[in-house]
């Protein structure tokens, strides 16, 4: 997994779209596909990379609860 995440550190370094936004996911999906020739399990890749750098720590289902405040207070 470290490849993949160097490769989406450097893409993420040198972008100017914001992390979370769907341009950066496409250009995250086209940087793994190109440099390491992943298909579907970008997205996966992606996902465990955004948890690993604690990057967006809160869920998708739109909870909002003391531990996700925490979280972002740092």
């Amino acid at each position: 997994m470290d490849k993949y995440f160097a490769s989406l550190d450097v893409a993420a370094f040198r972008m100017m779209h914001t992390i979370d936004s769907p341009k950066a996911t496409k250009l995250f999906r086209h940087v793994l596909d190109v440099e390491h020739d992943a298909g579907p399990e970008a997205d996966y890749i992606i996902r465990l990379w955004k948890k690993e750098r604690k990057i967006n720590p809160l869920p998708d289902d739109g909870s909002d609860n003391e531990q996700n405040r925490q979280l972002l207070d740092g």
